[in-house]
């Protein structure tokens, strides 16, 4: 059997037996375990990502609840410890400005000094 080919040389081919067995190259087996080996590292890596990703969320999400927890909690243990010291400043502030209220809101009188011997000053 001959063909032609675009570039004018003919090619003779000849049928391939069926007894005969194709034999494969001596390093394919020692190959497919190098590409094993090499998708085998890279399975691993990409697990220990997905891994440490894992992690650093879980912590990450772990750490801002507890933070808003302990938050809350430390802001409502100081609100409820400091409410009289708070108390007692309100209401001492509320008596010094009902005290200048009233002193500002008295009628202004003009006293002689020699009337009264206790305020004068030496």
């Amino acid at each position: 059997m001959a063909m032609r080919s675009k570039g004018g040389r003919t090619i003779k081919l000849s049928p391939v037996d069926e007894d005969s067995h194709v034999t494969d190259h001596p390093a394919r087996a020692g190959l497919e375990a190098i590409m094993d080996q090499k998708l085998f590292h890279q399975r691993i890596k990409s697990e220990r990502s997905a891994a440490y990703w894992f992690a650093a969320t879980l912590w990450g999400v772990s750490g801002m609840a507890l933070g808003a927890i302990l938050g809350v909690f430390v802001t409502l243990m100081v609100q409820n410890g400091s409410a009289e010291t708070w108390r007692q400043n309100y209401i001492a502030g509320a008596a010094s400005r009902e005290a200048i209220d009233s002193v500002n809101h008295r009628d202004p009188v003009l006293r002689d000094p020699s009337e009264n011997p206790q305020q004068q000053r030496p």
